[in-house]
């Protein structure tokens, strides 16, 4: 995999790029780790049912929340950290909801927490 080369994802506007989550810059800090974790959960999650075999993404899914659950507190903390910056992140730059709200509610759908409310979203 070599050097590194941040590239943004080909504007398709379809639905290819609404179930991807875009290239986070190295500078925010978040793990790699975890982008790399996130991303293709977004993947799977988000993808239309002719991308990927529902059921099978399912399965991946619940085994993911599994294995988030064996983190300890402290890790989960530092993760819930990374989640809210990466969110403001998406915020920030125009990702659409669903990409938002998969980072807001990824704890929660991994089995863990409480499911996050919305803010409002636009002028009050």
């Amino acid at each position: 995999m070599g050097a590194e080369k941040e590239q943004d994802d080909p504007p398709d506007g379809g639905e290819r790029a609404s179930a991807l989550l875009p290239v986070v810059p190295e500078e925010l800090g978040v793990d790699p780790l975890l982008l790399a974790l996130m991303r293709s959960a977004c993947f799977l999650d988000l993808s239309a049912d002719e991308a990927v075999n529902a059921e099978l993404a399912g399965e991946v899914l619940e085994h993911v929340g599994m294995y988030i659950q064996r983190l300890s507190d402290e890790r989960l903390d530092a993760i819930q950290d990374q989640l809210q910056t990466l969110e403001a992140y998406g915020i920030e730059q125009g990702w659409g909801a669903d990409q938002v709200e998969f980072v807001r509610d990824f704890l929660y759908n991994c089995g863990l927490g409480e499911d996050e409310e919305e803010p409002p979203m636009g002028d009050a």
